[in-house]
C-alpha cells in the first residue's frame, strides 16, 4: 500500500516539474531525460538575402553588376582645328597713327578682316611690303618684334578681325638709299600671297611719296588694345 502511494506522488511531482523547468528550444525533464525542441517560426524559410561583400583593393567589375551596362564610347574631347588663314581670305586697313609721330619715327595699326565665309586663324607677324608704282616689292629692311608682347593666336569668324602694329623710319625720297613706294601690301606668310592693304592717312599713291628706310612689325593680337604703344 506504501509503495503504491510513493509511486502515484512521485509521478505527480515529475509531470509539474517538467512544466516549471521547461526553457525555450529545451524541455527538460525532472525525471533525468531531456529533448531539444526545434523553435516555431511564422514561415518555414527566411526572406532575408545572404550577405555579401567585395574584397578590400578590388574594384567591381561592370560584369558583375546584371543590372550596369557598359558606359557609350565617346569621343576624344579633341576640338577640330580651325584653318589657317591665307591673304585671300583677309582684307587689310592700314591707319598712321598721328599721335605716335617722334621725329622720323611713325606708327600704323594694321587690321586684318576675316571677309571670308569660314572661321580661319591668325597669328605671328603679319608679312608688310612696301612696293613701288611698277607694282614690285622695293627691299626694305625689316624686323619682327614681340611687341606689344608674344603674339595671341585668334580664330576670326567671318566680319571678325585681328590687329598688329608697325613702326617705320621715314627718308627723304631724293635720296638713292631710301626705299620708296606708292602703297603697301599684306600677306599671313612670308613667300605666301600679298593683298593691297586700304591706307588712311598714309601720302596718296600717285605721289609715290611713302618710304620706309626700316621697319618693325609687331606681333598679331586678338584686340587693338596696345599695339600701337610701344
Amino acid at each position: 500500500m506504501v509503495s503504491r502511494r510513493r509511486t502515484a506522488r512521485w509521478t505527480v511531482n515529475c509531470a509539474r516539474a517538467v512544466l516549471l523547468l521547461a526553457v525555450p528550444g529545451m524541455m527538460i525533464s525532472a525525471c533525468g531525460t531531456s529533448s531539444p525542441v526545434a523553435p516555431t517560426t511564422a514561415g518555414s524559410a527566411s526572406n532575408t538575402p545572404p550577405v555579401t561583400s567585395t574584397p578590400t583593393g578590388v574594384a567591381p567589375s561592370v560584369g558583375d553588376d546584371p543590372t550596369a551596362t557598359s558606359p557609350a564610347p565617346v569621343g576624344d574631347g579633341t576640338p577640330e582645328a580651325v584653318p589657317a588663314c591665307t591673304a585671300t581670305d583677309i582684307t587689310v586697313t592700314l591707319t598712321e597713327q598721328p599721335q605716335r609721330r617722334e621725329g622720323d619715327s611713325r606708327m600704323a595699326l594694321v587690321q586684318l578682316t576675316n571677309a571670308s565665309g569660314r572661321t580661319c586663324s591668325v597669328g605671328g607677324w603679319p608679312v608688310i611690303t612696301l612696293v613701288n608704282a611698277a607694282d614690285k616689292a622695293v627691299n626694305v629692311p625689316t624686323k619682327d618684334v614681340a611687341e606689344p608682347g608674344e603674339s595671341v593666336p585668334a580664330d576670326l569668324a567671318p566680319g571678325t578681325g585681328a590687329f598688329a602694329g608697325i613702326k617705320w623710319t621715314i627718308c627723304d625720297k631724293a635720296a638713292t638709299d631710301c626705299p620708296t613706294g606708292n602703297t603697301v601690301k599684306v600677306g599671313l606668310a612670308k613667300g605666301g600671297p600679298l593683298v593691297a592693304a586700304t591706307l588712311e592717312g598714309f601720302p596718296s599713291p600717285e605721289r609715290s611719296g611713302i618710304t620706309f628706310k626700316s621697319l618693325q612689325v609687331g606681333t598679331v593680337q586678338p584686340s587693338n588694345q596696345g599695339v600701337v604703344a610701344w
